[in-house]
């Protein structure tokens, strides 16, 4: 009975052993087809058309953000992992099967032709999905939707590109480009133009790159490369605004420079270090100093000492007050007090002024006064030459001008009236000057309608009439009306016996 019992349970071990290896067995080729199956991409083109795909094709398409159709989404994948993906599409079908491989060597690519239809079956350990976390799958591809929504909202040009100009990626800025300088109706299809062929696949370096929109316009780029494994990555920024600017600011420093050329005001800019950064021709010739020395940007102290040295400032007493100067006119530049007229040995008169400028910077501005310092020379000789001859008149002499302002006297004026003091010389009114008239003298309207007389626009001629002094002596005035409004007084003192010392007519 034990026996028995001991062979049938051996007998029902041994059926289940048999029945589970044969499970296992079923399962494990179940799972190696499955495996294979899932290793694989298959994709179907007829006509330039992808008509359909496997499973994990279509998530591989579902991963590429740019072209929108299907077939371009498999040539920018394709384009990614084989170099000669071209020869693929581009080369008449041919009947037969073609076996290419990847970059990385990693994958392979077999292509079956016949009549109008391509099939690409595309294998590779990359595509398996033993082992898989899902929770790690899931971050993956929600970091792979922020990098793509980040590269197509990116404002800028991004793409990469093979050492020989080949591209392989791109993002939406760059497709935007190539309808904008290609046309809007262009087709963004792989194989995408490439915008920028003169590029120099030189690390870190920014070119500016000159291209043309479709409606002549300028499109000016700055553009760089980093290298990315055996690709470059590309940037291509908008510049537009920048050489815009840069045009604008050397137009007006062009303008700057032609107008400082032209200057007759002599023109030396130190900067913050109180180096001299800018000057104009006018300082040569002003300060007779070699270019050389001008061009090699000598300090303030150093271009002083070098004018002393050329007799083209006032000589110091000695050499504590030339440093003394320096400093001073060094601060009082700076805050923008400055300002001096340099009287030189050689007869010539500048007047030199210091103006601050932004950031700390210094100017300092030469001007040859020379003509007008002799003309004024000359002019002050001449009226103290005509006052000499006023002053050497018997009779007094008083001018007013058309508003009543006395511009005018002599000596024999001050004496006759006792106006000795400064503000009744000159600059006084005519009311203020015969008040004064009127406590020397008795009283007497003369004064009154002189004062009309001055202040009269038309109907104007020569008059006289005689006043009396209060020390008893009588003074003939005569009145006459001058170009512009002016008028003249002459006076003159007349005899105890009432008659003129002299003929006051040829006095005047």
């Amino acid at each position: 009975m034990v026996s028995q019992l001991l062979s049938a349970f051996l007998y029902g071990a041994g059926a289940f052993l048999a029945a589970y290896a044969a499970m296992t067995t079923l399962r494990t080729r179940r799972s190696a087809k499955t495996a294979s199956t899932e290793d694989m991409l298959i994709y179907l083109v007829r006509s330039d058309v992808l008509v359909d795909a496997n499973i994990a094709g279509k998530r591989v398409l579902e991963t590429i953000s740019a072209p929108a159709e299907p077939l371009g989404k498999l040539k920018a994948y394709l384009a990614t992992h084989f170099d000669s993906f071209v020869q693929i599409f581009d080369e008449p079908l041919q009947p037969g099967v073609r076996v290419f491989s990847s970059l990385d060597q990693k994958s392979k690519l077999i292509v079956e032709t016949s009549d109008n239809s391509m099939r690409l079956q595309l294998t590779s350990s990359d595509f398996t999905s033993e082992g898989e976390d899902i929770h790690s799958l899931r971050a993956l591809k929600s970091e792979l939707s922020t990098l793509r929504a980040n590269a197509r909202a990116a404002p800028f040009l991004l793409w990469r590109q093979t050492s020989d100009g080949r591209l392989t990626w791109v993002n939406q800025s760059y497709l935007d480009a190539v309808k904008a300088i290609l046309g809007a109706d262009t087709q963004t299809d792989w194989p995408l133009p490439n915008l920028f062929p003169s590029l120099k696949m030189a690390s870190g370096k920014t070119s500016r790159i000159l291209l043309k929109n479709q409606d002549g316009t300028d499109a000016w780029y700055d553009c760089h490369v980093t290298p990315v494994g055996r690709d470059y990555l590309c940037t291509a920024f908008k510049a537009d605004e920048a050489v815009r600017s840069e045009n604008r600011r050397r137009e007006f420093t062009q303008t700057l420079t032609k107008t400082f050329a032209e200057l007759a005001i002599g023109l030396a800019i130190f900067d913050r270090s109180r180096n001299l950064v800018l000057f104009n021709p006018a300082l040569l010739d002003l300060t007779s100093l070699p270019t050389d020395f001008l061009a090699s940007r000598p300090s303030m102290v150093n271009f002083l000492d070098r004018l002393r040295e050329n007799r083209v400032m006032p000589e110091p007493r000695d050499y504590r007050t030339w440093r003394n100067s320096i400093a001073e006119l060094e601060a009082a530049a700076q805050d923008g007090t400055y300002s001096e007229t340099w009287s030189l040995p050689d007869g010539h008169t500048y007047h030199v002024t210091g103006r601050p400028h932004p950031d700390g910077a210094v100017a300092l501005l030469f001007e040859d006064i020379s003509a007008e310092m002799s003309l004024t020379r000359r002019f002050r000789a001449e009226l103290e030459q005509s006052q000499s001859v006023i002053d050497a008149l018997e009779d007094g002499v008083a001018m007013f001008s058309a508003a009543g302002q006395l511009i005018l006297t002599n000596k024999a004026y001050c004496d006759l009236w006792g106006t000795n003091d400064q503000s009744f010389l000159t600059g006084a009114d005519v009311s203020d000057v015969t008040r004064a008239w009127h406590e020397v003298a008795s009283p007497t309207p003369v004064w009154g309608d002189f004062r009309d007389f001055t202040r009269r626009t038309h109907d104007r001629e020569e008059w006289q009439a005689s006043v009396s002094l209060k020390d008893g002596r009588s003074v003939l005035c005569r009145f006459l009306p001058q170009k512009g409004g002016g008028t003249l007084a002459v006076f003159r003192l007349m005899s105890s016996s009432g008659v003129v010392k002299e003929d006051l007519q040829k006095a005047v």
